[in-house]
């Protein structure tokens, strides 16, 4: 994604643009997941550079997530932060641009039959990339003193800084423009020109394979800490459900005795229950035997006592008149 200068046909001839600070944010529904990149400081936009800005800003398929919050419907917002350089100073460069004309303005002429054929070297090559027609093999440099220094400052800057941060702090496309004009200005001995000229040919392209590799390769730690994770895990849900099922079979077996024991009581209640049913019906025939004789045993009594009575009370009348007969005879 590019920061490029609109209506540049517009400009006057030998216009210049310089860019204090400028960064680019894709936004997303989720304030915290914007991403923004910042690119590098007082950045120079003219007739040769119109564009500055990072060939891989955020892999597609993160784009494309829907839990990123990137893409709402089918819009996608792209915001962009830039800050110029006072207009005072731009002016001076410009007016100090139309009194001067540089070396490439004055090779305006065979400079666009060299872009043409520097893009057919690029093809040849696999490049991929925006237009920059700051490499050319013809001609002679077309670059000041001045400007080869600097280049040569940024290369040797960017040599004390790993890719990624090269990548990240936006300084890929300065990367380029520096080595660009050090091929342009032979800097590098004879043996390193084809290397370097090749690096540069397919630099676009490698730093956008190398985002879109390093986002693998995350994509791949990040399963690979996903699965430690779950093993870490799985290791210690092991380490606690050992204990825990030793204790459950423990009281598994409990439970076992004990229902051994219960069925155990049940038979010996049903046994007991079944004596008791015996018992019960020996004593309810037991208590009707018992309540028939002594009804037939209390019938009994009272006609035997009735008889005796009698018996008693005759034989008591017999002797009381025994008596009062005889006693007259023997007085």
């Amino acid at each position: 994604m590019y920061l490029h200068v609109a209506d540049s046909e517009t400009l006057p001839p030998g216009w210049t643009k310089i860019v204090q600070f400028y960064s680019l944010s894709i936004i997303s529904e989720n304030p915290q997941l914007t991403v923004k990149r910042e690119g590098g400081f007082n950045r120079v936009f003219n007739a040769e550079d119109e564009c500055w800005g990072f060939p891989s800003f955020i892999p597609l398929s993160e784009l494309n997530e829907p839990s990123k919050g990137f893409l709402v419907g089918d819009v996608c917002t792209v915001e962009a932060e830039v800050r110029l350089n006072n207009e005072e100073q731009d002016k001076k460069e410009n007016e100090k641009a139309d009194q001067k004309p540089t070396a490439a303005e004055t090779e305006k002429t065979t400079s666009k039959f060299d872009a043409l054929f520097v893009d057919i070297q690029n093809i040849l090559e696999g490049e991929n990339n925006k237009s920059d027609n700051s490499v050319s093999r013809f001609g002679p440099p077309s670059w000041t003193i001045e400007e080869t220094v600097y280049a040569k400052n940024i290369f040797k800057q960017c040599l004390d800084i790993d890719l990624d941060n090269v990548i990240q702090l936006g300084r890929d496309f300065e990367l380029k423009k520096s080595l660009s004009i050090l091929l342009s200005s032979n800097a590098f001995p004879e043996n390193m020109v084809d290397e370097i000229t090749k690096f540069v040919a397919n630099f676009v392209q490698s730093c956008e394979q190398y985002e879109v590799a390093k986002q693998d390769l995350r994509e791949v730690q990040e399963k690979e800490k996903t699965i430690e994770d779950l093993k870490t895990d799985m290791n210690q849900i092991s380490s606690e459900f050992f204990p825990i099922r030793n204790q459950a079979e423990v009281v598994d077996n409990e439970i076992a005795e004990l229902e051994r024991q219960l069925i155990e009581r049940k038979a010996k209640k049903a046994r007991l229950g079944k004596m008791l049913e015996v018992l019960a019906g020996r004593a309810t025939t037991s208590k009707q035997a018992l309540v028939g004789a002594e009804q037939d045993q209390e019938k009994l009594s009272m006609l035997k006592k009735k008889e005796a009575e009698k018996v008693i009370a005759g034989i008591k009348r017999s002797w009381e008149s025994l008596k009062l007969g005889y006693s007259n005879m023997l007085w």
